[in-house]
């Protein structure tokens, strides 16, 4: 095959006063075209050959780190299966590399069978790009530079994409392959595999493929701070749509009407609310007939119950005094004499010992201190409920690990079952509160100890982890009471090592955050309803799909940006808030043949090959109207309540 000529296009205006990348140059060398600063050789592009079909490169400078690089494929005859591949390598092996969302140095922590690596059996792994939160997102640490590259969303199915990150001995790539595949094998499902796919697109003669690639070169920083350069630009060059959702108020009225009527249960002694509505087999819906009642994590009883208080003040429901009364009366009978706290009421209703787990055990500490301060509020005195929230920081208290560290989870008699995980940091924001509260110096100090211990996990790994319960991996979920943690320990110390802190914590948060709107065909679910990705976040590297869990930390980023000057974390804020209230019922809203209650909204959303394989009854847009959605959306209200502009 004739080999073409490369054209190269690299804007030769330098600006004044030149930063680090204006050194870069492209130059062809041995029929490449490479990276170079000064002299030294910093990668090269690698353009597939194919048999039939020529092509040409250009790289043109968007910014001093910048790149963007376009191969136009032209077939010189029919073509019945064209492959074409372009990658970026960097002569260096990559002791961090990332695939965000998706891959952490290949996610060897952990107890989950996500893929390990980036190879299968000695053969590199591809993937969609629809997995990725910016469109085919790539990011290796190589000697001196750390390299990303990303790309454009594809508008049509024919132009969808893979990749593959190949973090070899001595050189590390960036390849991405069209059309789309997944191979050797795809992550179909939490810890499952099958068969992986390669789609096939044939040429006519004449006919083009343009691939463009986006390559940023940033220096390399201790703690992986070379990403944020990276996450910046793709911010910035993001599309951010504007997705009209409801208005506060609306949101505030159907949320509380959800917990109120369709959530809340009576079972035996137990007044409170259901994790969660399910299809029936006759195609109702029902609360969920088992795993029922939960503190946090989905359950978000406390949550639910301080929120009702908070609609009796403001609008005088007394069905909501009432009901969320009930329930902190209800759950405060969990208490346990060593200071832990049951947090499934199904192992009193049934006599079941589960374990009790740091996720909702943090969570009704920090939930039962304000559930104190808000029954008083509402005329009710209940010192019980604060004595129960210091009770179990005075037992993790006495539990701590010298590292400084706390369990995962124990048994009810107190006993340690596991301690790996950054899932302990969620005992961390209680401690706070205790010493708020209290001015108890020991609080704060096994506060201080355990988030040393956290935050230094982070920044050595460059990723948190065990968050989602039903996971042992890395995660997004984990990270909420670490950033909730610095900025409390700012507040109360004005050290700004914490702020410094936030900002690795939400750079971190945004590798999960989706930065587009992936285009899906007519008849598919997510067009169908009008869902944009735009906003969501991934659950973990053991479940590759999307929720609105970020909902959780909106009024963070808020502060921060307010802290810091920074605007981006308010227009985060502000894409999380959008991406997580689409789809809540206002009572008319009908969902793969089915009529949702008011104020209810699904959990998950398969934005990729997830579920799908070989199962044709399975919907992008789930049926599980779990309860935490609608009381995180809440939640933030609350803490908002005052600026509700901010999220309007």
């Amino acid at each position: 095959m004739r080999k073409e000529l490369i054209i190269l296009s690299v804007c030769c205006v330098l600006l004044s006063g030149c930063r680090p990348g204006s050194a870069f140059r492209w130059v062809q060398q041995d029929g490449a075209l490479c990276l170079l600063k000064g002299d030294s050789l910093l990668g090269r592009l690698d353009v597939s050959e194919t048999e039939g079909i020529r092509h040409t490169a250009r790289a043109e400078r968007v910014d001093a780190e910048t790149y963007c690089i376009t191969c136009e494929f032209k077939a010189e005859k029919d073509v019945d299966d064209a492959r074409l591949q372009v990658g970026f390598t960097h002569p260096s092996p990559s002791n961090y590399w990332m695939i965000p969302a998706v891959s952490y140095n290949g996610n060897h922590w952990g107890k989950g069978q996500e893929p390990k690596g980036a190879d299968e059996n000695g053969q590199w792994r591809t993937l969609s790009y629809r997995r990725t939160p910016i469109p085919g997102a790539m990011y290796s640490e190589g000697s001196s530079y750390a390299f990303a590259t990303w790309s454009e969303v594809p508008l049509e199915a024919d132009k969808d994409f893979s990749i593959s990150l190949q973090p070899d001995k001595e050189q590390t790539s960036h390849r991405y392959l069209w059309p789309e595949e997944e191979m050797p094998v795809t992550y179909s499902g939490r810890d499952r595999f099958d068969k992986g796919y390669r789609k096939t697109c044939p040429l006519g003669k004449g006919e083009k493929v343009e691939m463009k690639v986006y390559l940023h070169i940033a220096p390399m920083q201790k703690e992986h701070a070379a990403m944020r350069s990276f996450l910046e630009k793709a911010w910035e060059m993001a599309g951010k749509p504007e997705v009209e959702v409801l208005p506060p108020q609306r949101l505030w009225e159907l949320g509380t009407q959800y917990a109120r009527e369709s959530l809340w249960a009576e079972e035996g002694d137990y007044r409170g609310f259901s994790i969660g509505l399910t299809l029936a087999p006759d195609g109702n819906w029902q609360q969920r007939p088992g795993g029922k009642y939960e503190i946090g994590w989905c359950g978000q009883n406390a949550s639910l119950a301080i929120t009702l208080l908070q609609d009796y003040l403001k609008n005088g429901r007394q069905e909501s005094l009432e009901k969320g009364m009930a329930t902190l009366d209800t759950w405060s009978r969990c208490a346990l004499p060593n200071g832990l706290f049951v947090c499934h009421y199904d192992n009193i209703l049934y006599g079941n010992q589960g374990p009790i787990d740091a996720c909702n055990l943090g969570t009704a500490a920090v939930n039962y201190f304000e559930a104190c301060d808000m029954a008083r509020q509402c005329g009710f005195e209940r010192p019980q409920y604060e004595q129960l929230a210091y009770a179990i920081c005075d037992f993790v208290m006495k539990d701590q690990q010298p590292n400084g560290c706390f369990a995962k989870g124990w048994t009810p008699e107190g006993e340690a079952l596991y301690r790996e995980g950054t899932v302990g940091c969620f005992m961390v924001p209680a401690l706070i509160e205790a010493y708020r509260r209290s001015r108890n110096e020991a609080y704060l100090a096994s506060a201080r100890r355990a988030y040393d211990f956290y935050i230094r996990e982070l920044h050595e790994n460059g990723f948190t982890t065990a968050g989602a319960l039903d996971t042992w991996c890395i995660d997004k979920e984990s990270s909420i009471s670490l950033l909730r943690s610095a900025l409390r320990l700012y507040r109360l110390t004005q050290e700004k090592s914490f702020v410094e802190d936030a900002v690795a914590i939400s750079y971190y948060l945004s590798t999960w955050l989706w930065h587009y709107d992936e285009a899906y065909p007519p008849g598919d679910n997510f067009a169908d309803y009008g869902f944009h990705t735009f906003g969501a976040t991934s659950v973990s590297v053991q479940h590759n799909h999307l929720d609105p869990y970020a909902l959780y930390w909106v009024p963070e980023w808020i502060e921060l940006s307010d802290i810091t000057g920074d605007s981006q974390w308010r227009q985060k804020a502000r894409a999380i808030w959008r991406n997580g209230n689409q789809l809540v019922s206002d009572g008319t809203l009908e969902i793969n043949g089915h009529l949702r209650p008011a104020g209810s909204q699904n959990e998950a959303y398969f934005e990729c090959q997830w579920g799908f394989t070989g199962n044709t009854d399975i919907h992008r847009i789930n049926d599980w109207l779990v309860a935490w959605p609608g009381a995180f959306r809440l939640e933030t209200l609350r803490r908002l309540w005052d600026r509700w502009e901010e999220v309007e």
